[in-house]
């Protein structure tokens, strides 16, 4: 009998093909704002029939993280016309400088733009600070244009964008769509110091707000701020101590406008919300499937807001936390783990995933704990015990 291992040339051709879409998959994972790499090229060179076979799914895909990788892959376009009508998806540094001429006009200080240019296929752009590489410039006059630097109003045509995502730090300033149409955006990501103003959004299905620090922010309403369109989606995560906070009025105005057929609703670290209010909000929701919720208590966990979820939902993801400074809410949410044990753990309803995550006090009083591993097992559900927020996908 042979010892010899399976190789990926061992699999059928359909396989394969997954194979390298997992790859590439796992490889666009981010991480604390940390752009890609292309370190998923080095898997062509294994074979020359691997180099065929995934050649045309990974050049879909490109990562420019500073000026050097710019001007290669430019001088590579350069090269291989038919290579930049290939490419969907750019993940691309970007920090905003213009020069500007003694003649008053504007260049942005990377050749970034160039590269954009020539992608007149892309699809999805995601924007990430540049690290430990700027641009060198012969002029210290200079400008701070996010998307200016990236698409200058006067050069060229627009790409119609079907995803945009910012994956910026706190301190970075970024004007979205200043440039950018937003006609046929489907997925939004902001993030860091953004200046948000109303714009239209008919095609929007999916947004997400991290980690947010602009101070705009606080007056927003959805329903205004996001008019004419219908999200699938809804994603928000403070993220740092100065981020946007979501509160009553916020998701009240959500509900009311864009995110009225919500199917994916995720608030982390939400503890301006009141339960009454999440309540509210989860019983006018009737085709929910999918819930995530990291509730910071303060004083208050009145309303069971557990009893509010419909049949639709799939996936229950819960956790309850207390501010440092206030007391643990342990009959509330003694309470609650009652209600989920009974509602969804006990009864074979469409639900697939419970993940939570309460004092440990309460999983450990009565054996709960012990007890809902043996329910799930019996009822093949995907259950997780403990912290799960740094695991959900933002």
């Amino acid at each position: 009998m042979s010892t010899k291992g399976l190789s990926i040339q061992d699999l059928p051709y359909d396989v394969r093909i997954l194979v390298y879409e997992a790859i590439l998959d796992n490889h666009l994972c981010v991480n604390q704002n940390r752009q890609p790499s292309n370190d998923h090229i080095r898997v062509l060179h294994t074979c020359r029939q691997i180099f065929y076979e995934a050649r045309p799914i990974f050049h879909k895909y490109v990562s420019l993280r500073n000026d050097w990788e710019v001007d290669h892959y430019l001088a590579y376009l350069d090269s291989e016309p038919k290579a930049a009508p290939i490419v969907r998806w750019a993940d691309v540094a970007n920090d905003g400088r213009v020069l500007e001429s003694s003649l008053g006009l504007t260049v942005p200080a990377s050749r970034l733009y160039l590269v954009l240019a020539k992608l007149v296929s892309l699809e999805k752009v995601r924007v990430f600070n540049v690290r430990h590489y700027h641009p060198h410039t012969t002029s210290s006059r200079y400008q701070l244009n996010f998307e200016g630097a990236m698409f200058p109003a006067a050069k060229g045509p627009r790409p119609l964008l079907q995803a945009y995502e910012l994956h910026l730090d706190p301190t970075t300033r970024a004007n979205p769509f200043q440039t950018i149409p937003s006609n046929h955006i489907r997925s939004l990501r902001l993030s860091g110091d953004c200046r948000f103003k109303k714009t239209p959004f008919p095609a929007l299905r999916h947004l997400t707000i991290r980690g947010v620090t602009s101070n705009a922010f606080d007056q927003i309403r959805f329903n205004t701020s996001f008019p004419n369109c219908q999200l699938d989606s809804f994603i928000h995560a403070q993220d740092h101590r100065l981020g946007f906070e979501i509160r009553n009025v916020h998701l009240e105005s959500l509900l009311a406008g864009p995110g009225s057929c919500l199917r994916k609703l995720v608030l982390l670290g939400s503890s301006r919300l009141s339960s009454a209010t999440i309540a509210s909000c989860l019983r006018s929701l009737p085709t929910l499937e999918y819930f995530a919720l990291s509730l910071v208590t303060v004083n208050e966990l009145r309303e069971n807001f557990i009893l509010a979820l419909g049949p639709s939902l799939q996936v229950l993801k819960l956790q309850i936390t207390h501010a440092w400074y206030a007391v643990p809410l342990f009959k509330e949410e003694r309470i609650i783990c009652d209600t989920i044990e009974e509602r969804f753990l006990l009864r074979h309803l469409s639900h697939k995933v419970v993940h939570v995550s309460f004092h440990s006090q309460l999983m450990t009083e009565h054996g709960r704990q012990d007890r809902w591993k043996s329910i799930a097992a019996a009822q093949r559900l995907s259950l997780k015990i403990g912290p799960w927020e740094d695991e959900e996908e933002t």
